[in-house]
C-alpha cells in the first residue's frame, strides 16, 4: 500500500477491508462510511423543500413565493407562509445543495483514494474521469429532458475541471480555499448572474419616484420612466403568470423543448456569470472536510456542538434580517437582491456547516436511530431517490392528469414535500433489503468499472 496517500481519516480497519476486494469495484457495503449516507439522506429531503417551488408552479423572484399564480402572505396564512419562508431560509434554502456539494467533493477523495490504494493512480484516474463523464451524460438527460433544475451535469463539469488536482492537498487547506471561493467567488457570482447592481439601482430609483410623487415633488425623467416601466409591469403580471402557468401544464412532449432550452441556458449562465465557483467552493471545502476525519465523526461532540452553534448564530440574524427588510420593501427583486441575496454565501456556508455539524453529532450520539437509518438509505439511493422525485413532481404538476402546476398555496407545497419524503423513507430501506444497489447507482457504477455489477445481495459477478 502506498502509504503517502492514504487518507489520514480513513481508519485502518476500512482500509484493509478495501484492500482484500476486487482492484477495480465499487465500495461494499460494510466500507460505507455512515455519516456521508446519512447527510447525503438528509441533504436529498432536504433539497426538496425549496425545488418544490420550481417544480409546482411560478415564480419571479428565486425560492421567495413572490409572482406565484395564487399568491403568498394573504389571507388567513399570511403568517403562515411567513413562518415558512423563514424556516426555509434558516436551515434549507441554498444549505441542502450545498451538503451535495460537500459530499461530492469528499466522494473525489474517498474514490480516489480506495482506486489508489488498490490499483494505482493511473486508474484511479481513468475510473474518476469515465465516472464523471457518465455522470455528465445523466445530468444532462435528466435536465433537458426531465427537469431543468438538474445540478449533475453541474457537479460532472466541476469533477473534471477542477477538482481533481486538488484531491492531495491537506485538509486546511483545502477548506481555506473552498471558503475562499465560495464565498468571495460565490457572492460575485449569485450577483452578477441575477444582474444584481442594476436591478438594484433601478429599485432606488423607483423608491425615489415613489417618494417624490407622495410628497407632490417634480419628478426626474428618470424617476418618471421608473413609475411608467413599474406600472406597465403591475398590469402585465396577471397575463405573464397565465402564460407562466399554460406552460408549466404544458405536458412531456410540448413542454420537451422548453426545458431542454432553460437546462442548457441555466448551466450557461451559471458558468459565464460565475456562480459556479460557489459549487467549486462547496466541493473543496468537502474534500477538506474528509481528509481531516469532520465527516467521518471522529471530532468529539463538544466540537460538533460548537460548530453548530455558531454557524446558526451567524445564518440565523442574517436571514431574519434579510426577509424583514425585504418585506418592508414589499418583496421586490431590488429588496431581495440586496437583503437577501448579498450576503447569501456567507450564511449559506455557516448555515450548512451548522447542519451537517448537528446530524453528525446526532448519528455519534446514536439518538433517532430508526430516522438516521432511514436517511442512510436515501443517502445510498441519493441518484435514483434525486431522479425518481423529479419523475414525481413532473407527473404531479405538468405530465399527467392533474395538472397541479400554479394550483397550490405556498403552505400546500409542503404537504407533497412530506408525502415525498415519507416514501423516499420507506422505500429506500426496503429496496436495500433485496439490492446491493438504487438502480441508477447500480447503472452508473456497472458503467464507469465498464463490467457488470452484482445487483441482488448475494449475487456474483
Amino acid at each position: 500500500m502506498n502509504k503517502a496517500i492514504a487518507s489520514a481519516s480513513t481508519p485502518p480497519r476500512q482500509i484493509e477491508e478495501e484492500l482484500a476486494g476486487p482492484a477495480l469495484s465499487p465500495v461494499e457495503r460494510r466500507s460505507r462510511v455512515t455519516t456521508l449516507d446519512v447527510l447525503r439522506g438528509f441533504a436529498l429531503l432536504g433539497i426538496l423543500a425549496v425545488n418544490i417551488e420550481t417544480f409546482s408552479g411560478p415564480e419571479s423572484i428565486h425560492d421567495i413565493p413572490v409572482g406565484m399564480a395564487l399568491p403568498a402572505f394573504v389571507g388567513w396564512h399570511a403568517h403562515l407562509d411567513l413562518v415558512i419562508l423563514i424556516i426555509k431560509w434558516a436551515f434549507v434554502e441554498g444549505k441542502m445543495r450545498a451538503m451535495f456539494g460537500m459530499l461530492f467533493g469528499a466522494g473525489v477523495v474517498l474514490l480516489t483514494n480506495r482506486i489508489e490504494r488498490r490499483a494505482g493512480a493511473g486508474n484511479a484516474a481513468d475510473i474518476y474521469v469515465r465516472r464523471n463523464m457518465w455522470l455528465g451524460l445523466f445530468g444532462l438527460i435528466h435536465g433537458m429532458i426531465i427537469w431543468e433544475g438538474d445540478i449533475l451535469l453541474q457537479y460532472a463539469l466541476c469533477a473534471l475541471l477542477f477538482l481533481y488536482p486538488f484531491r492531495r492537498l491537506p485538509g486546511r487547506t483545502l477548506i481555506g480555499l473552498g471558503m475562499l471561493i465560495w464565498i468571495v467567488g460565490g457572492t460575485f457570482g449569485i450577483l452578477n448572474f441575477f444582474d444584481a447592481p442594476h436591478v438594484i439601482a433601478q429599485g432606488d430609483i423607483l423608491v425615489s419616484a415613489r417618494a417624490a410623487e407622495r410628497a407632490g415633488s417634480d419628478l426626474t425623467d428618470e424617476q418618471q420612466t421608473s413609475l411608467t416601466n413599474a406600472l406597465e409591469q403591475d398590469r402585465a403580471r396577471p397575463a405573464s403568470i397565465a402564460a407562466a402557468v399554460s406552460a408549466g401544464r404544458a405536458g412531456f412532449w410540448d413542454g420537451l423543448p422548453a426545458r431542454a432550452n432553460a437546462d442548457i441556458d441555466f448551466v450557461y449562465h451559471v458558468f459565464r456569470d460565475g456562480w459556479i465557483a460557489e459549487v467549486v467552493g462547496c466541493m473543496l471545502v468537502g474534500m477538506g472536510l474528509y481528509h481531516i476525519g469532520f465527516l467521518s465523526g471522529t471530532f468529539t461532540e463538544r466540537t460538533y456542538f460548537l460548530t453548530a452553534v455558531i454557524g446558526y448564530l451567524i445564518t440565523w440574524p442574517i436571514v431574519l434580517v434579510g426577509i424583514w427588510k425585504t418585506k418592508e420593501a414589499g418583496f421586490s427583486d431590488a429588496a431581495a437582491l440586496r437583503w437577501m441575496y448579498s450576503p447569501y454565501d456567507v450564511e449559506q456556508a455557516a448555515g450548512m456547516l451548522a447542519n451537517a455539524a448537528a446530524v453528525i453529532l446526532i448519528v455519534k450520539a446514536g439518538a433517532l436511530r430508526w430516522l438516521t437509518n432511514c436517511l442512510a438509505a436515501a443517502g445510498r439511493m441519493a441518484f435514483s431517490n434525486y431522479v425518481a422525485t423529479s419523475l414525481i413532481c413532473q407527473s404531479l404538476f405538468s405530465w399527467g392528469p392533474y395538472k397541479m402546476f400554479g394550483s397550490l398555496q405556498y403552505y400546500q407545497e409542503l404537504f407533497v414535500v412530506l408525502a415525498i419524503w415519507v416514501f423516499n423513507l420507506l422505500i429506500s430501506p426496503l429496496w436495500l433489503r433485496w439490492f446491493a444497489f438504487g438502480p441508477l447507482e447500480w447503472l452508473w457504477r456497472s458503467l464507469t468499472y465498464w463490467e457488470r455489477q452484482p445487483f441482488r445481495i448475494g449475487a456474483r459477478r
